[in-house]
């Protein structure tokens, strides 16, 4: 089955994402910042990752920064979710390896067809 991590502090947030994939038959864990994701990403080994940036303990940037540095890990693919949609900010996020970014409120129907493209339909 096809995994995704969702590394997003926000509740409401994680919710709308877990149940938009489960209902596409993904399988999804979550992670609540950078640093949860960057310590179990290895264990967990996700085959997609949507990263919020603005987090506690560590950032989406440093955390898909530090995922892509890890050659165990630097093949997965990070799509940046996030409420920053300023050019200067896509391009930070572009920069420290993210895959695709999307600015929140996004659409669902875009968001899947990101996923879709980057891990194709879930098993």
């Amino acid at each position: 089955m096809t995994k995704i991590m969702i590394v997003e502090d926000d509740r409401t947030t994680v919710k709308l994402l877990k149940f938009l994939l489960e209902k596409r038959k993904y399988e999804v864990v979550s992670r609540k910042n950078g640093r949860e994701a960057v310590d179990t990403v290895e264990k967990e080994s996700p085959d997609l990752i949507l990263m919020d940036i603005m987090m506690p303990e560590m950032d989406g940037i440093e955390a898909t920064r530090k995922i892509k540095e890890n050659e165990k890990t630097s093949s997965i693919p990070i799509i940046i979710l996030s409420a920053l949609g300023q050019e200067m900010e896509v391009m930070k996020g572009l920069q420290a390896g993210a895959d695709g970014y999307i600015v929140k409120p996004f659409d669902s129907q875009a968001l899947l067809r990101q996923i879709e493209d980057k891990v194709g339909q879930p098993e």
